[in-house]
């Protein structure tokens, strides 16, 4: 949490009903669970807030309690690319990555949905997490899947329009099978493609919001064949 943000200090019975809504709290060991409730505070923002700035230094840890943030890049000409968001239970990896390297956040993290979050000193956090395995398992996997993003979002960025060959895929498909349904999982897809699961997800989400296709279970409906021609041809989806 950024050295802007005010922390207030929650009763104790409000405070314990707040961090049990936490899976990691739930989780962890006693010693820890007692730590957790002595430091944290309680802090609420609004959405359109800010909860890092580039170039911030960072004063507390946060676990998000409720809502959703949105951690994004801001390019020299005013446009921005979403790097991931950050959920109930989770935290965020730049706010963890600028209080153990003491370095300056590189990216910006503004609140999408009303967040209610609990936060503790830095200084506090470093020394819980030389002290407590629990807490550097918790961190070392939210690194670990928010790395997986991040490749992902660089694989579609520069390497290839993802979208052009989802389509044309999605058409040979079509043309193979006379029920207009592609009955393949979003992984098969993927491999085929040679790229990650969460790729092809995102950009069916996209198609279908398009109304090119309807997702179901198991299965992608043609909802309007033009338009997936578009795609494939090239179309902004």
């Amino acid at each position: 949490m950024t050295h802007t943000v005010a922390t207030g200090r929650a009763p104790a019975g409000t405070k314990r009903e707040i961090l049990s809504k936490i899976p990691f709290f739930i989780q962890a060991p006693a010693e820890l669970r007692k730590e957790l409730l002595d430091a944290a505070a309680v802090v609420h923002l609004e959405a359109g807030e800010y909860f890092l700035r580039e170039g911030d230094t960072c004063a507390h840890f946060a676990i998000v309690v409720s809502g959703r943030l949105r951690v994004f890049k801001l390019g020299e000409g005013g446009q921005e690319i979403t790097l991931y968001h950050v959920g109930a239970g989770e935290a965020c990896p730049l706010n963890v990555s600028c209080i153990l390297s003491d370095r300056p956040v590189p990216a910006m993290a503004r609140v999408e949905e009303a967040v209610e979050a609990i936060v503790v000193p830095a200084a506090t956090f470093r020394a819980w997490i030389a002290d407590h395995e629990s807490l550097r398992t918790f961190v070392f996997q939210m690194f670990s899947s928010r790395l997986t993003e991040v490749m992902s979002l660089v694989e579609e960025i520069a390497f290839r329009r993802m979208d052009r060959r989802l389509a044309r895929r999605l058409l040979d498909h079509l043309d193979d099978e006379s029920n207009g349904s592609v009955d393949r999982t979003h992984a098969d897809i993927a491999a085929d493609l040679g790229t990650a699961r969460e790729v092809v997800s995102r950009l069916l989400k996209e198609f279908e919001r398009l109304g090119a296709v309807q997702l179901t279970r198991g299965h992608i409906l043609l909802q309007n064949r033009a338009t997936l021609r578009g795609l494939a041809a090239g179309g902004t989806p």
